[in-house]
């Protein structure tokens, strides 16, 4: 396992987590496999956000003598209604089933307490109330029973205003190569599931740069990225017409890792088959890894964006573009001192460009390299 800093907590997370989705059902033994092929891996970080007690129990079973191995992010927010989930703003409500969150599991706290799906403007409202879900997770962590606080959400204008505001340490943002295209407050399953709405989409004639805001957003700020559905519920594998591509596993973590603030991906794996095909990132060679196909997609409009792949390698002097691109838009967003200084570990800059152009001619996603250099040298003077 290789591991990053999730954000300004300072905790080393691996890059490849598991996300518990698809184990709501499963059974004791199933959760338990999946848990040791994920340890066995590596794997230290593990969201749970259903209340189902099934679900839990069998978490705290499966975690059993093994609770100081992982971290695990539990969800505020999350209560049941006739044996079903939904969401709750009720502190009250919401602090029950947290509590019966920590005795499932058996545990006393939860290292990332994450305040459930926020994704509107008035849900916003209501949760940073006064009197709202984040007070209640406030006092968790006062009370030691969460170690930080984070948040999911699945548009961009919410979560990018929380991010600003610095109240959070970990955001978990739904990612992928397909959903990276979309505008930024768009529902994402309304456009995979309605043919009305994915015409709309594909008829723009560019992507939407307002996720990558976001992403570098949380590189500026130290909010650690948990990245969820790396592959669209399973859509990218799905061949829909002659035309469409398909993705491996690999090559959608590998994606999802190359972006700015990704500390880490939780696929949701509903069996330890699932969790080997994810971990087996860490074993894939370049070829395996490679994303290119993406850039034939005509779904995924990401033609003048840089993908920080390095397909326009090798450079001439020996610049390695997609790190220097990759910094450079982090910084347009935010300069930091530890953006400054990967900058200036890099040992060519980007002032050490000719512009002859030899990378453009490799980029498949058509990307003004040489721009990309000269607004290098402008933001870091080198």
């Amino acid at each position: 396992m290789r591991y990053r800093k999730l954000g300004r907590t300072g905790v080393d997370v691996g890059i490849v987590g598991l996300g518990a989705e698809y184990l709501e059902n499963a059974s004791t033994n199933t959760i338990t496999s999946v848990i040791d092929e994920a340890i066995d891996n590596g794997v230290n970080y593990i969201d749970l956000f259903m209340a189902s007690p099934n679900v839990r129990d069998n978490f705290g079973i499966a975690l059993r003598n093994r609770r100081q191995k992982v971290m695990v992010a539990g969800h505020l927010g999350v209560a049941l209604k006739n044996g079903q989930y939904y969401k709750t703003r009720d502190n009250t409500l919401a602090n029950k089933y947290f509590d019966d969150l920590l005795i499932r599991l058996k545990t006393n706290y939860i290292d990332v307490l994450m305040i459930h799906f926020v994704d509107e403007p008035d849900d916003y409202e209501t949760v940073f109330s006064s009197e709202g879900l984040f007070k209640l997770a406030i006092k968790l962590k006062r009370e030691g029973k969460a170690r930080f606080i984070g948040m999911s959400s699945h548009k961009v204008p919410v979560a990018l205003k929380v991010v600003k505001t610095g109240t959070i340490d970990v955001l978990m943002f739904a990612m992928n190569p397909a959903f990276d295209t979309l505008p930024a407050d768009v529902d994402m399953d309304a456009v995979w599931q309605d043919s009305t709405s994915k015409e709309k989409v594909i008829a723009g004639d560019k992507s939407k740069p307002q996720r990558k805001e976001l992403y570098q957003a949380c590189a500026v700020q130290g909010v650690g990225i948990v990245a969820m559905k790396p592959y669209a519920a399973g859509r990218l594998f799905i061949k829909e017409n002659p035309s469409s591509i398909v993705l491996t596993p690999v090559q959608c973590i590998n994606y999802v890792l190359s972006q700015p603030g990704v500390c880490t991906v939780v696929p949701g794996c509903k069996n330890a088959e699932e969790m080997k095909a994810a971990v087996a990132f860490l074993n894939a060679t370049d070829e395996e890894k490679d994303y290119i196909a993406i850039a034939n997609n005509q779904v995924w409009k990401l033609r003048g964006n840089c993908m920080y792949c390095n397909h326009c390698l090798p450079c001439p002097v020996g610049i390695d573009i997609g790190t220097s691109t990759r910094l450079t838009d982090i910084a347009t967003y935010g300069m930091t001192n530890s953006i400054i200084s990967e900058y200036k570990a890099l040992s060519l800059k980007a002032s050490s460009c000719t512009s002859c152009g030899v990378c453009m001619e490799k980029c498949p996603f058509g990307v003004d390299v040489v721009e990309n250099m000269a607004r290098a040298v402008t933001m870091f003077g080198e």
